[in-house]
């Protein structure tokens, strides 16, 4: 029986109706992919879940709340309130937060958090849910760069706003404290603190927007008070400490050293640099971590990294050297239980954290083997040494035998007083998978064997459909690389052969494996930019990159005939391997050119009056085509949506798709993928964060468009692929790696074969 259709205008209506107000059922008849008989489209509420980097040790081990990490932490706060609940700034992706001391971590909505870039965080010490944080901006995110400052959330980083702008904040690549409160200022009545504070750095350059600041009524309102130039303060402001009684003192640290600010309200107040004073005791350097201060401000301790920590007994004026050690980084000091000290050291020579229960008499390190990992993870020093310049500490103030702490992207805790320490990870995840072109990560008939192509990790490839994946087994000094970031990759639909561009992005080499990545060998030398990696999937011995191709499955590589000077392999049609597209990526970025000989002869089918290129340093692109009509592509548009080229016959015709909720001021689809197996349904990924305006589908070719934004993180989300076997969409960002259903019946999925449960909290909690 042939199915019914709705006319057009009708259906547009209807979805537009389901888009904005419910996630009830509406469905639609779509073309039948292989094997289907009629297939129909459903949207509702879409099935998305975690589906992380798992060891195989780990997944037999029975886990099931897996931590894949990855991301640095630049901030850590808990309030006093409530110190169960903490807050973690990770440096390129959002807030995460935990409810029961670090054990279990869920994302954040975000909601209103114009940048996801976090360089501090605090939180209010009599509201939990109160949490400010200072958010910058990386050069290569041109599109969420005009909303960086200090935002505050009063419903535990579900949502967000911005209390003051800054045009460009420096980040301080160790952990920080930029934001800080008096504790004196606690008023109960109104159930916050009132007197904050904040400080930004010049950074290396000297261009940033440094200066120092204040807020009077709990961070709703904020003044500039005075700039923090760098030949003063130094290049890294690390963090401010407030004095326990007096709320107009404060300490400011970071790499020049400590200082005291006498008035910090008066922007003519006397600052008083403590490090290197002549007869002070503290000597020059950088001090890092946090400063102990005793409840009547004279006693004082800090770290002078790769000296000691250092104590003053009469509030900063004199200090003597209270433990020696040239390879300390930070010092932590449990401010309930003051016995409780910890030193962290640099990472560079191996140290271990040493441990004092006794108020600095004796020091204690753990043994590799005291510190417990994730199953299937090597006992390397970067597994089992707490140590290196992302390490934040957090002593529990309840008792002296806790403490959490953050260190190289990974969480741990100890309950004996830092003598052993175990996983305190669930649900942190941060591998993801990210490139420009990913068609191919996916075996074209075999749902159990795909791959991710990382960032940081190179690759992860999985054989049992992501119930456990193998390691990369790249190494970047014996190979001549610089760096693990893949930036697209392809696997032999026939042969467990992998080719993947590694290198540090937006370039890579070439590399070849032959046994599904056991070894590794570079086939093509040079960093280029290898976007786009592909085989003929009719005729895979023929594979193309860069502006090369291969006749022996990607042994060994000659560049194509004929391709114009300055363009680039950008697309390689999946119905027909011998159609290739190229742009002139290092000219104009206007021009697309078309070989249908696999690369022998180029013909420029596209022109356009716009760059095609995405906003910001890395110059990439949005390059799709239609899996079943290689005359169709998909190239951004002027008005940073989609447009649909037809270069069947020329001039090609151009057709712009606007994505419905895509409404805000610098929108810029800068991931934009097809089902293979029905090709109007389509996905886009808005690349402005935490707008509400993320993560959009269309079951209708574009011609509607449905928000799914609050089934993913909003913030940083770069990775996305639908698979050719199953329609699943693979999504990726800095806060893990997810799959999602696609809007149809399918089966022999990764969904089902992993039993996670999404951890994101979209609405308020407890």
């Amino acid at each position: 029986m042939k199915p019914f259709r709705l006319p057009l205008c009708l259906f547009s209506s209807l979805l537009f109706v389901f888009s904005f107000i419910s996630c009830k059922r509406f469905s639609v008849p779509i073309d039948p992919g292989p094997g289907d008989s009629g297939s129909i489209a459903t949207l509702m509420a879409p099935k998305v879940k975690p589906l992380p980097v798992v060891t195989q040790e780990e997944w037999e081990s029975g886990s099931r709340t897996p931590g894949d990490h990855t991301q640095h932490m630049l901030g850590l706060a808990y309030s006093e309130s409530d110190p169960d609940r903490i807050y973690m700034g990770q440096d390129v992706s959002n807030v995460w937060v935990s409810r029961d001391f670090g054990q279990n971590w869920n994302t954040l909505k975000c909601l209103g958090l114009g940048t996801s870039f976090i360089y501090s965080i605090e939180v209010d010490p009599l509201d939990k849910n109160r949490v400010l944080a200072a958010a910058g901006c990386r050069q290569f995110d041109a599109v969420n760069k005009a909303y960086q400052g200090i935002y505050l959330s009063k419903d535990g980083g579900i949502t967000w706003q911005q209390k003051t702008p800054r045009q460009q904040l420096s980040e301080v690549r160790s952990s920080t404290k930029l934001i800080a409160y008096a504790p004196s200022t606690k008023d109960p009545g109104k159930g916050y603190a009132t007197r904050w504070y904040a400080a930004f750095c010049e950074g290396e350059a000297g261009a940033a927007d440094d200066g120092f600041l204040t807020s009077a009524d709990g961070g709703d309102t904020w003044t500039e008070l005075r700039k923090l130039p760098a030949a003063t303060f130094g290049t890294d402001i690390r963090g401010l400490k407030v004095h326990k009684t007096k709320p107009e003192e404060v300490f400011l640290y970071g790499s020049n050293g400590l200082f005291r600010f006498e008035n910090a309200t008066d922007p003519n107040g006397a600052v008083i640099r403590l490090s290197g004073r002549p007869g002070s005791g503290l000597p020059e350097g950088d001090v890092r971590g946090s400063i102990y201060q005793s409840d009547d401000g004279q006693v004082l301790m800090v770290a002078v990294a790769q000296k000691g920590i250092y104590k003053s007994t009469d509030a900063g004026d004199t200090w003597t050297l209270f433990y020696e050690w040239n390879e300390i980084a930070y010092c932590y000091v449990n401010e309930k239980h003051t016995n409780m000290i910890f030193a962290v050291p640099r990472e560079k020579n191996g140290a271990q954290i040493r441990v004092s229960n006794d108020g600095g008499l004796t020091w204690t390190s753990p043994a590799k083997d005291d510190v417990h990992y994730r199953a299937g993870y090597d006992n390397s020093d970067w597994n089992r040494k707490l140590n290196g310049q992302f390490t934040y500490m957090l002593p529990d103030p309840r008792d002296p035998r806790r403490v959490f702490i953050h260190t190289k992207s990974k969480n741990f805790r100890s309950t004996d007083g830092g003598l052993t320490w175990d996983i305190s990870d669930n649900g942190f995840n941060g591998a993801s998978h990210s490139d420009i072109w990913n068609e191919q990560m996916f075996d074209p008939t075999n749902p159990d064997r795909f791959c991710y192509f990382m960032v940081d990790r190179s690759y992860a490839y999985t054989d049992t459909r992501g119930k456990w994946f193998y390691e990369s087994t790249i190494q970047p000094g014996p190979l001549g690389l610089n760096g693990r970031t893949c930036m697209a990759g392809a696997l032999h639909p026939t042969e467990p052969v992998i080719l993947a561009s590694v290198g540090k992005s937006p370039v890579g080499q070439l590399l070849r494996s032959p046994d599904n990545g056991k070894t590794w060998t570079v086939v093509s030398e040079g960093n280029k930019q290898r976007w786009c990696i592909a085989f003929n999937l009719q005729h895979p011995d023929t594979c193309y990159q860069w502006r090369e191709r291969s006749v022996d499955a990607g042994k060994t590589w000659m560049q194509m005939p004929n391709m114009p000077a300055n363009a680039i392999l950008c697309g390689v049609a999946r119905s027909d391997g011998r159609v290739l597209y190229a742009i002139d990526l290092k000219n104009t970025a206007k021009k697309v050119w078309r070989s249908i000989n696999s690369g022998d002869s180029w013909e420029q089918v596209i022109e356009s009056p716009w760059n095609l290129t995405l906003p910001g340093d890395d110059v990439t692109c949005v390059f799709r085509i239609n899996p079943k009509n290689p005359d169709i592509i998909y190239t951004s548009s002027a008005s940073g949506h989609i447009t649909e080229w037809n270069v069947g016959t020329l001039p090609a015709r151009s057709k712009d798709m606007i994505i419905t909720g895509g409404t805000d001021v610098n929108f810029s689809a800068n991931r934009f993928a097809i089902d293979p197996r029905h090709p109007n349904v389509m996905y886009a990924i808005n690349d402005r964060v935490n707008t509400g305006n993320k993560f959009f589908r269309t079951i209708n070719g574009g011609h509607s468009w449905q928000n799914i934004s609050n089934y993913v993180t909003q913030g940083s989300l770069s990775g996305l692929a639908v698979s050719p076997v199953t329609g699943e969409v693979f999504i990726s960002g800095e806060n893990g790696s997810s799959v999602m259903l696609p809007p149809y019946a399918t089966r022999n999925t990764a969904y089902d074969a992993v039993p996670y449960i999404s951890n994101l909290l979209t609405e308020p909690y407890n």
